[in-house]
């Protein structure tokens, strides 16, 4: 999810800071744009699109 100029993933929540150097992959996911760190792809890809959380989530847990 992109929300004031930030990503965060939509799986872990991680953000991209100054200072963190994760990256970031955009994706879809029931027709909504979502973004999925490296480091949560492989469960994406393996696992299933359940653990995908919906930017609606994320920004009530973000804000």
């Amino acid at each position: 999810m992109e929300l004031n100029d930030k990503q965060y993933c939509n799986v872990c929540m991680v953000d991209s800071t100054a200072t963190n150097k994760t990256v970031f992959i955009k994706a879809v996911c029931l027709g909504e744009d979502v973004h999925i760190c490296t480091s949560c792809i492989p469960q994406v890809i393996h696992g299933s699109g359940e653990i995908v959380k919906s930017n609606n989530e994320v920004k009530e847990k973000v804000s």
